[in-house]
């Protein structure tokens, strides 16, 4: 086999190179197609500071680094879409601990708890949607609340008709802490808040509320965002919005004139199924009135309206927007009235809890027919287990009434003496505002 000549290698080179310039714009297009996304799904971003509101469903130990899941309580709109469905999987670890409310440390102080109590701060990493993991960073902290809706003034019931509720809602508890799903927990935590000194636990139906620190990709199947509708068509008149404040709100530092924002956390549709209000509408308002919470149990008063609408950047609409629900801590015990105030009223049990300590205690001085039972009843109202066991130990009839005294006087205290409850809203607490056109 003869060697090929210089000149004929050389040809058949630039034939080689000649096919494949041919060939590479074929295969180009089919290279490409199998790399660009699919045209039928687009990604929507969530943007930084979306709150996402979680339920723990399995209770985690406090500590770090320790895994802890829940599920969204509330669905979460980029526009006019869900993008996060209610009740999807969450999961994350906590992140560190900080120390509880100074209020809650003194009076688990004064409960006999020496506890260093701490509240979790908790990363939320990943949200199941469908078969896929959606990446989030984000920081999340305990806020228990339930939403308030505004109920109308109605004829004041009787004693003996809040004699009767009373019982009843006890019954109903009693039904639920020994058939509800949970048992174990309740029973655990029970027995946690009766000693001087115990683990701590992120229990089971504990709400966060996780702010997203950067932003999050969903991918959705495509659609064409719709027109928000001109104001000829929607007149945003009894119109209901929900919407999440963007600053916190105390009628303790509040004062009339002070702004208020909110922003809409759900679109809303009229019955065409026209845009109407946009996810991320903006809700301008001030506040109209505020009353501080004050030493002697006066509790504190919270009054404000929202008067435009940003819907597009070029139309800022006049309204009258009035509170009609908000999320309330169940311990500030809020109501609304139906020109959207609120205000923190006293403890249910009031004038029942101290007066049944009284009696008890007053009981403790009497002849003990029940072998010890009635001077380990008052003293289990003082300082919990630890009342019962030197009760026990002791089985002093002085003592028993010692405790017993002891828990009458911190019940007037903090119902009593002690300063009220402000009315509180803080930052990402949810509102539902009806809009009125102004006239």
């Amino acid at each position: 086999m003869q060697p090929l000549s210089q000149s004929r290698c050389v040809t058949r080179l630039l034939r080689i190179a000649e096919s494949l310039s041919v060939c590479l714009p074929l295969l180009s297009p089919l290279s490409m197609g199998a790399q660009s996304p699919d045209p039928k799904m687009q990604q929507v971003t969530i943007a930084v500071g979306v709150p996402l509101h979680v339920r723990v469903t399995r209770t985690a130990d406090l500590r770090k680094d320790e895994p802890v899941e829940g599920v969204l309580t509330e669905p979460v709109y980029v526009y006019d879409r869900v993008v996060l469905p209610k009740d999807a999987v969450v999961r994350g670890s906590v992140s560190g601990v900080v120390p509880a409310d100074r209020k809650i440390r003194t009076e688990a102080l004064l409960n006999g708890d020496v506890t260093p109590l701490h509240d979790p701060i908790v990363n939320f990493t990943t949200i199941r949607i469908g078969d896929a993991d959606i990446v989030l960073s984000s920081e999340a902290r305990i806020r228990d609340a339930q939403m308030v809706d505004f109920a109308p003034a109605g004829p004041r019931p009787s004693l003996i008709q809040q004699c009767k509720k009373q019982i009843s809602d006890r019954i109903q508890s009693t039904k639920n802490a020994l058939f509800a799903p949970g048992k174990k927990d309740r029973a655990l935590r029970l027995f946690y808040s009766q000693l001087p000194y115990h683990p701590q636990r992120i229990w089971a139906g504990t709400q966060f509320i996780a702010d997203l620190k950067s932003t999050a990709e969903v991918s959705l199947s495509a659609t064409v965002a719709p027109v928000i509708v001109p104001l000829a068509v929607s007149t945003l008149d009894r119109i209901v919005v929900k919407a999440r404040l963007l600053d916190g709100l105390s009628s303790d530092v509040a004062r009339k004139g002070d702004a208020v924002t909110a922003s809409v956390t759900q679109p809303v549709f009229n019955a065409r199924h026209e845009l109407v209000v946009a996810e991320g509408t903006r809700l301008e308002g001030a506040v109209l009135q505020s009353q501080p919470s004050r030493s002697f149990g006066r509790n504190g008063q919270l009054r404000f309206v929202f008067r435009s609408v940003q819907r597009t950047p070029e139309e800022l609409e006049q309204v009258r927007g009035t509170l009609t629900a908000a999320e309330g801590n169940s311990a500030q015990n809020i109501s609304l009235d139906h020109e959207g105030g609120a205000k923190s009223h006293p403890d249910k049990n009031r004038f029942v809890a101290p007066l049944t300590l009284a009696v008890l205690t007053v009981a403790g001085h009497e002849g003990d027919s029940d072998g010890g039972l009635g001077r380990n009843t008052v003293a289990s109202n003082g300082l919990g287990l630890i009342a019962r066991v030197i009760a026990l130990t002791v089985n002093s009839r002085n003592v028993a009434t010692g405790f017993g005294a002891y828990a009458f006087a911190k019940s007037i205290y903090f119902r009593f003496v002690a300063r009220g409850h402000a009315v509180t809203f803080p930052k990402d607490t949810l509102v539902q505002v009806q809009l009125n056109a102004r006239r």
